[in-house]
C-alpha cells in the first residue's frame, strides 16, 4: 500500500433540522448571509439567519451560477463595511464557493484577483467563522477546500485551493433539497457522481477515498432516478444528500480530473450547468481511462455487478437519459469548429494531469468529437 495523507478539518453535522443547531455553533456577532436571489426571496436565507441568534445580519443575495470574481469582490466590500466575523454560504456550490473566498478576504487586503489570477499574493489565515449549508445534493463544496471562480473580464474559469477554504462547519440537512426542481436534482446528482468516480480513478487516490467513492457510486446509481422522478421520496433524497457530501470528502483528498477540466469551457462558453457539463463527457471518459486503470476499474465493475466496462458505460448513458440529461455536445450548441477552443481551455487546467491516462490535444479532440 502506498503512503498517503488525509486531512479533513471540517465539523460535519448530517441531520434533519440541522440548521436548528446554528445558535450553539456560531462564534461571532456579525453575520454575512450569502445566497442566490431565489433563497433570499423565498425566505430561507432569513430563516437560517434567525437560527443563529445574531442580530447584526447583512445579506448578499446576488450569487450567480459559476460565481464571478467581480461578485466576490462586491460581497467582500459589504462584509468589510459591516465588520463581519461569521460568513454563511447557503445554497449550491456557487454560494458556498463564493463564501469561502469572501470569508478569507475580510482580513486580507485587495481583490480576489490579487490572489486568484496573478498569483502574486497568498492568502493569510482567515479569522471569520465559515459555515456552509448546502441546499442541493451535488457539489460537496461544504467539505472541500476548493472554490471555482470565473473572471468576467477574461472569460476564464479556474479552481482555487486554499487551506483556509475548509469550512469550520458543514450543516447537511436533506430536507433542504426536497423542493429542488427535477433538472437540478439530476444535474447536481451527476456532479456528485463525477466527483466520486474521478476521485476513484485519480492518480492521487488513496484507500480511504477509494472506499468513499465506491459507496457513493453505488448509492447514486441506486437512488438518482427515484430522486428525480419522485421528489417526495424522503429516503432517496437523504441518500443523495449523503452521497453528495461523501463524494465531496473523497475528492477533497484527490482533486478531480479531465472531466472537470472540460467542464470549465462548457459552462463558461455554452451555458451548461456544472453538473451537466461534467456528466455529458462521463461515459466517454470512463472508457478513455479504463486502459490506464484496468485492475482498479475491473474491481469496481465486480463490486457493482457489471460484467464489463461497456455494460457499466451503457448503464451510465441509460441513467442520464432517464433523468433528462443531454448526452451529446451538439445538444449544448457545440459545433465541430468549437472543439479546438474547448481543447485549448481544458488543457490549461492543472487538474487534467491527475487523469490516469495521459491526455493530449489529439486524444481529447477525438474524444470530444465522438460525442458531438
Amino acid at each position: 500500500m502506498n503512503k498517503f495523507n488525509y486531512y479533513m478539518p471540517t465539523k460535519l453535522v448530517f441531520e434533519d433540522g440541522a440548521i436548528q443547531q446554528l445558535g450553539e455553533l456560531v462564534t461571532g456577532d456579525s453575520l454575512l448571509m450569502m445566497c442566490d436571489p431565489f433563497l433570499y426571496k423565498n425566505g430561507m436565507a432569513e430563516e437560517v439567519a434567525k437560527q443563529t441568534g445574531i442580530s447584526n445580519v447583512v445579506y448578499f443575495h446576488e450569487i450567480e451560477p459559476n460565481p464571478s470574481c467581480q461578485t466576490v469582490d462586491k460581497a467582500t466590500a459589504l462584509a468589510r463595511e459591516n465588520n463581519v466575523n461569521v460568513v454563511i454560504g447557503l445554497g449550491g456550490g456557487s454560494a458556498m464557493d463564493a463564501s469561502k473566498m469572501v470569508a478569507c478576504l475580510i482580513d486580507n487586503d485587495g481583490s480576489i484577483l490579487d490572489y486568484y489570477s496573478s498569483g502574486d499574493r497568498e492568502l493569510e489565515p482567515r479569522k471569520a467563522q465559515l459555515i456552509c449549508i448546502p441546499t442541493t445534493a451535488g457539489t460537496g463544496s461544504e467539505v472541500t477546500n476548493i472554490g471555482v471562480y470565473t473572471n468576467k473580464d477574461t472569460g476564464i474559469k479556474m479552481p482555487f485551493a486554499s487551506p483556509y477554504f475548509w469550512p469550520d462547519i458543514a450543516l447537511v440537512d436533506a430536507g433542504l433539497t426536497h423542493t429542488l426542481p427535477a433538472h437540478i436534482t439530476a444535474s447536481t446528482g451527476m456532479d456528485a457522481f463525477t466527483h466520486a468516480i474521478e476521485a476513484y480513478w485519480s492518480v492521487n487516490a488513496n484507500p480511504i477515498s477509494d472506499a468513499l467513492s465506491i459507496s457513493v457510486i453505488r448509492t447514486i446509481l441506486d437512488n438518482i432516478e427515484t430522486a428525480v422522478k419522485d421528489p417526495t421520496n424522503v429516503e432517496a433524497r437523504k441518500n443523495m444528500a449523503f452521497a453528495s457530501v461523501t463524494a465531496g470528502i473523497s475528492f477533497s483528498q484527490t482533486k478531480t480530473t479531465a472531466i472537470h477540466a472540460v467542464s470549465f469551457p462548457l459552462t463558461v462558453d455554452f451555458g451548461a450547468s456544472h453538473g451537466l457539463a461534467c456528466s455529458i463527457t462521463l461515459p466517454a471518459f470512463t472508457k478513455f481511462v479504463y486502459p490506464g486503470n484496468v485492475d482498479k476499474m475491473d474491481y469496481l465493475m465486480n463490486i457493482l455487478g457489471y460484467d464489463s466496462i461497456d455494460a457499466f458505460v451503457e448503464r451510465l448513458r441509460s441513467v442520464m437519459t432517464n433523468i433528462g440529461l443531454q448526452t451529446q455536445l451538439s445538444e449544448l450548441g457545440v459545433k465541430e469548429t468549437d472543439l479546438d477552443h474547448i481543447v485549448d481551455v481544458s488543457m490549461k487546467a492543472a487538474l487534467i494531469n491527475f487523469t490516469p491516462v495521459k491526455v493530449t490535444r489529439e486524444n481529447l479532440y477525438t474524444l470530444l468529437k465522438s460525442i458531438l
